[in-house]
C-alpha cells in the first residue's frame, strides 16, 4: 500500500467528530476531527457543470463577468450548479441557453476537474458543444454577461499571457485543442 493509501485508510479509521458549521444556498462547511486533535475543513458543494460553445466559424464562445469573490471581470467559459438531481448534459444546456442564448445540438462530454481537493468536494462536469442554434432562457437576474467569442489561438495565447486564469475554462481550452488535433471534435 503506498503512503498516499495508507494515510487515507489512517484518516478515515481516525474520524472522531464531523459537524456542520455553515449550510449555505450553494455550500456547506463541515468541520471533521481526526484522531481527536486534527481539524479538517470540508466545504461540500453540489458539484457543477462548463460547457465550451464553439460557433460554425470554429470560435470559441468564452463569456465575460463580474466575479465578487476575486473583485474582478473573469473570462471563462459558460458555467453553473447542479440542481438537485439534475442530469449534467441537461445542466449544460440550461446554462448555454441563459448564459449565451444557445443551445447544442452536439454536446460531448470531456471528464471533468475537482476545483481545490484540498478543501473542497466540488467537481465541475466539463463539455463541447457545437452546431449552435439561438434558443435563449432568461438569465439569472443577478448576471451581467458579455459573450467574448474568440479563435483557439487567440485564447492559448490569453491562457500563456495570464489573461485567461479560470482552471475549469484552461482545462476545456486544453482538451478542446486535444480533441481537435486528433479529429475527435
Amino acid at each position: 500500500m503506498d503512503k498516499a493509501a495508507k494515510q487515507a485508510e489512517k484518516e478515515r479509521l481516525g474520524l472522531t467528530k464531523s459537524e456542520w458549521v455553515y449550510r449555505g444556498r450553494i455550500i456547506q462547511l463541515r468541520v471533521d476531527t481526526l484522531f481527536s486533535t486534527v481539524k479538517r475543513e470540508c466545504v461540500t458543494h453540489p458539484g457543477a457543470v462548463a460547457v465550451l460553445p464553439i460557433d460554425h466559424k470554429g470560435n470559441l464562445i468564452l463569456i465575460k463577468q463580474w466575479r465578487h469573490a476575486i473583485q474582478r471581470i473573469f473570462i471563462e467559459i459558460p458555467a453553473g450548479v447542479l440542481e438537485p438531481d439534475e442530469d449534467p448534459n441537461d445542466c449544460a444546456q440550461r446554462e448555454l441557453q441563459e448564459e449565451i442564448g444557445f443551445k447544442a445540438k452536439t454536446m460531448l462530454p470531456i471528464g471533468g476537474v475537482y476545483t481545490s481537493a484540498g478543501f473542497c468536494d466540488e467537481y465541475i462536469h466539463l463539455y463541447l458543444a457545437k452546431n449552435l442554434e439561438k434558443s435563449e432562457l432568461p438569465p439569472d437576474e443577478h448576471e451581467a454577461i458579455d459573450l467574448y467569442p474568440l479563435s483557439l489561438d487567440d485564447a492559448l495565447k490569453q491562457i500563456e499571457d495570464n489573461t485567461i486564469s479560470d482552471a475549469k475554462t484552461i482545462v476545456a481550452i486544453l482538451r478542446y485543442k486535444k480533441w481537435k488535433e486528433e479529429k475527435k471534435f
